[in-house]
């Protein structure tokens, strides 16, 4: 008897504490949860939006607006009435939840400004473009639609932020674009630029360059000067390039005290492409025989010049005296480089003339 107890008590202690279990189990409370599919809305005056309940099926779901006059709701179809804050809850017995509910005035984006339309840029060299919308407090267009992008990234890019790097010299454009405005900045990456420029070929007058008003950029980009002796006048560092000292400018506009090897580079820009001619001052003595050249973008244009005697250092004339030099540009931006073969003339002004 005791051997049959023995064995039937581990089991109805086990019956015990099952039932004991299952019975406290029962006797604790579950509470419901419900979940929307916003915590919160930001919306315009006059939109709609539809909230979504879940899970589905729990029961019979109540909808209301502590704010009436912000924003309306009805079975979770949430309107905007007035700029304003408030809270749309839902509730299911004693499961709630609550979405807040931010409303705006609409305010259209008119238009972008850019604190830059054109930049000169150095390879390597940075600049920020800076943002402005109009008007200023402008929100019906998210941050978000809108890029920076470059025709040429080759050329130059731009960071999301705005930042517009050099990369190697050429020319692009810069592009943004916010909501369906874009707006563009002209690049120029080079290691010289235009001083007092820029220099703009066009057919509606003749462009009259002196010599003096080669690029700014310094020694071996924008000019080359074998003499190191800076005798010119203050003509250049007046106007803004402090590294050019050592080209001997004489007057204020000519050029003197040439020598072999040295060169002067111009940018300059083609407004309408076509036909022209290029005349140049120069002045030298009886006895001397100059001899020059011009490149444009690299590429020999008439080949070598003679300059001869005008009867003085300060007597100058227009060059060549036989024909005229003829050219075909392109439009856009080009590079003309003169170069000094043969010293012993002064130069003073180049006179640029669209014929056809």
């Amino acid at each position: 008897m005791n051997k049959y107890f023995d064995k039937l008590m581990p089991l109805a202690l086990l019956f015990f504490f099952m039932f004991t279990s299952c019975h406290e189990y029962e006797e604790k409370d579950v509470k419901a949860e419900i979940y929307v599919n916003h915590k919160s809305l930001n919306m315009f005056v006059g939109d709609e939006m539809q909230l979504i309940v879940s899970p589905a099926n729990l029961g019979d779901y109540r909808w209301i607006s502590l704010d009436e006059n912000v924003a309306t709701v009805n079975n979770g179809k949430v309107t905007a009435m007035n700029s304003g804050n408030t809270d749309v809850v839902v509730t299911c017995g004693d499961a709630e939840f609550r979405v807040e509910v931010n409303v705006m005035d609409k305010i259209p984006l008119k238009d972008i400004k850019l604190s830059y339309t054109r930049l000169e840029l150095v390879p390597g060299g940075s600049r920020a473009v800076l943002l402005e919308t109009v008007p200023y407090n402008a929100n019906d267009v998210d941050i978000a639609d809108s890029r920076w992008w470059s025709d040429n990234e080759d050329v130059a890019r731009a960071s999301e932020s705005g930042v517009v790097t050099g990369i190697n010299e050429g020319v692009t454009t810069i592009h943004y674009r916010h909501g369906t405005i874009v707006k563009d900045v002209a690049v120029v990456v080079s290691y010289s630029f235009p001083f007092l420029g820029p220099h703009i070929l066009s057919a509606d007058a003749p462009l009259l360059l002196p010599f003096a008003h080669f690029d700014i950029g310094g020694e071996g980009y924008a000019f080359h000067d074998v003499d190191d002796s800076r005798t010119n006048d203050t003509y250049r560092a007046n106007n803004g390039d402090p590294n050019s000292s050592r080209v001997d400018i004489e007057g204020g506009k000519s050029v003197g005290y040439t020598a072999a090897g040295e060169w002067l580079l111009y940018t300059l820009e083609v407004k309408d492409a076509g036909t022209y001619t290029l005349a140049f001052e120069a002045a030298a003595p009886n006895d001397q025989k100059g001899r020059c050249k011009f490149e444009l973008d690299g590429v020999d244009l008439f080949g070598p010049i003679i300059i001869t005697g005008s009867g003085g250092w300060g007597n100058f004339t227009w060059r060549p005296t036989d024909a005229p030099l003829t050219m075909k540009l392109t439009s856009g931006h080009h590079k003309l480089k003169f170069i000094i073969e043969n010293p012993g003339f002064n130069i003073r002004n180049m006179k640029f003339t669209r014929t056809e």
